[in-house]
């Protein structure tokens, strides 16, 4: 998943440092309740350490309530690689994860390693994919299915 909209930076401002806007906090609210009507829950939630994934986490997980989140300094901007590094890292005990990271990366890992072709991921955008594998180590050399991709323009416009 990609954060929500962010506020346009200010002078000088860190790009770490950037927080959500209104529009943001909505597009959070909305995709939570999206998640939770799929009916898939989640484990764990990995998030970029940056201002606006950890925001767009508050709003997720108010409505999520997932009971295990890692904030990551390494999901902050990471190259499609490093996240699925991170996905292939998790405790077997867990049976599914939220990644809440940036683009480029997080269209990469869709386009780059699971052959499911997006242009880009837009804010707050989501897709859930199934790995028919107990081991997340093996995410890569097993077969997976898309159970569901959005975004919140896509929920509101029908």
């Amino acid at each position: 998943m990609r954060h929500a909209k962010t506020c346009k930076p200010k002078f000088n401002q860190n790009d770490h440092e950037r927080n959500l806007s209104e529009i943001g906090i909505n597009e959070a609210k909305t995709m939570a309740e999206f998640i939770i009507s799929k009916g898939i829950p989640t484990d764990i939630m990995l998030i970029s350490d940056a201002k606006r994934t950890q925001e767009t986490w508050t709003y997720l997980n108010g409505i999520i309530k997932t009971k295990l989140s890692k904030f990551d300094k390494e999901l902050y901007l990471a190259s499609s690689k490093t996240i699925v590094k991170k996905i292939k890292e998790l405790d077997n005990i867990l049976n599914t994860a939220l990644i809440l990271a940036h683009n480029p990366g997080i269209t990469d890992v869709f386009n780059d390693y699971f052959n499911i072709k997006l242009d880009h991921m837009p804010t707050c955008g989501a897709g859930c994919i199934r790995f028919h594998t107990d081991k997340f180590e093996n995410i890569l050399d097993c077969e997976l299915e898309l159970e569901y991709f959005s975004y919140p323009s896509m929920i509101s416009n029908g």
